[in-house]
């Protein structure tokens, strides 16, 4: 569990925030970008990302 709070803590500010938004404040993509003033492709583009660095950070656990 640490190890995955860290790794969120060391994803870049952007790809973060949706990632939390989405993960633990359940919000919707359309949420997500009214909050943070993008687009819904954005959302996607920047949740895809987070979750492929999430990957490749925490492979060694998966």
């Amino acid at each position: 569990e640490k190890r995955f709070i860290a790794a969120v803590k060391g994803l870049p500010a952007p790809f973060r925030a949706v990632f939390i938004l989405r993960s633990f404040e359940k919000l919707s993509y359309e949420e997500i970008a009214r909050e943070l003033g993008i687009t819904v492709g954005t959302v996607d583009s920047r949740l895809n990302r987070a979750r492929q660095k999430l990957i490749e950070s925490l492979k060694d656990l998966l």
